[in-house]
């Protein structure tokens, strides 16, 4: 009985594990880059970011002012 139920945990966390390492899939290295266009207003930025990243938050890289308007370059945390 004990061996099912080990059995049943090593299924459960089998996708977790891709050859010996955590699988990237499940656990990234880092969050995903995004580029967020946001017009004349810099404030649109950081309100697309945090729409874009979720309560995880993010970090702005860099930003670019171009004479349309704003250009940030975010990414977001893991």
């Amino acid at each position: 009985m004990r061996w099912l139920f080990f059995a049943a945990i090593g299924l459960l966390f089998a996708g977790c594990f891709h050859l010996g390492r955590v699988n990237p899939h499940f656990f990234p290295k880092e969050g995903k880059r995004l580029e967020v266009d946001c017009g004349k207003n810099f404030d649109l930025c950081t309100e697309k970011a945090a729409y874009h990243c979720g309560f995880r938050g993010y970090k702005i890289l860099s930003k670019k002012k171009t004479n349309s308007g704003y250009t940030a370059s975010i990414q977001c945390n893991r």
